[in-house]
């Protein structure tokens, strides 16, 4: 679904840096777009889950902040950035099923504490190895 069009979003252009030779230093490619979560066309819910999701991408005036800098021109990044922003909002609006804890069978945990005591006798063993004089016979 599409939550977010050139119309309802605010953006800048400016220099980017990476790869494209020369073009870099003539042309502001970077993108970055900004759109308020409030104006977005979505239920009053769906706005707070966004805000508790995405709060990394969204600044202090409640915009959502999204930029793309990945192709070398300016329209080619303005796409790119309205994508990955509606993608942003629809993973932010998935509300994921609860856990359901599950117990450990049991046989994992006897296969557990045999391995416990292999690794114990293991270091038993190099223990008696480096000190002979304490090393004890075993009838």
């Amino acid at each position: 679904m599409i939550y977010v069009t050139k119309e309802n979003t605010r953006f800048k252009a400016v220099r980017s840096g990476g790869p494209g030779g020369q073009n870099v230093n003539k042309r502001a490619t970077k993108i970055q777009i900004w759109v308020k979560v409030t104006d977005l066309p979505i239920s009053d819910e769906n706005k707070k889950l966004l805000m508790e999701k995405l709060s990394n991408h969204i600044n202090k005036n409640g915009e959502l902040e999204i930029f793309s800098e990945e192709e070398r021109s300016q329209e080619q990044n303005h796409e790119r950035a309205l994508e990955r922003m509606n993608e942003i909002i629809e993973d932010g609006l998935k509300v994921s099923e609860p856990r359901i804890p599950t117990e450990v069978p049991e046989g994992i945990e006897e296969k557990f504490r045999e391995i416990r005591k292999l690794h114990s006798l293991k270091k038993k063993h190099r223990h008696e190895a480096k000190n002979p004089e304490t090393k004890e016979h075993i009838k």
